[in-house]
C-alpha cells in the first residue's frame, strides 16, 4: 500500500505544475471571450503577490508566475490587447526579479 501512495505522490508532483502551466492560457482565453479580463488580471496579480511574499526557499511558484506573465504578454499581443500585454509584462518582470533575488 505504501508503494501505491508513493507512486501517487510522484504522479501528483508532476501533474500539478503541468496543470498550472496549462490553466493560465486557457483562463486568459476564457476571460477574453466573455469580456471579463479584469478578473484574470486580478487573479494573476494575487497569485504573484502570494508568491512574492512567500518566504519558503522553493521557487516553483515564481517560475510559474514568470511563465504565466510571459504567456499572457504573448497572447495579449496576438489578440492586440495592450492592457493584457502590460499586465503580463509587469507580472513577468516582477516574478523574474524576485526569482533572481531568491537565487542569489
Amino acid at each position: 500500500m505504501s508503494g501505491l501512495s508513493l507512486r501517487l505522490t510522484e504522479i501528483r508532483s508532476f501533474l500539478l505544475p503541468v496543470s498550472q502551466f496549462l490553466v493560465w492560457p486557457i483562463f486568459f482565453f476564457l476571460t477574453s471571450a466573455i469580456s471579463q479580463q479584469p478578473a484574470y488580471f486580478l487573479a494573476l496579480l494575487l497569485v504573484l503577490a502570494t508568491d512574492v511574499i512567500d518566504k519558503s526557499p522553493g521557487r516553483r511558484g515564481l517560475f510559474r508566475d514568470m511563465v504565466a506573465g510571459g504567456s499572457t504578454t504573448l497572447l495579449a499581443l496576438f489578440l492586440n490587447d495592450l492592457d493584457g500585454a502590460a499586465f503580463g509584462a509587469i507580472v513577468a518582470i516582477a516574478a523574474t526579479t524576485r526569482l533572481v533575488q531568491k537565487l542569489s
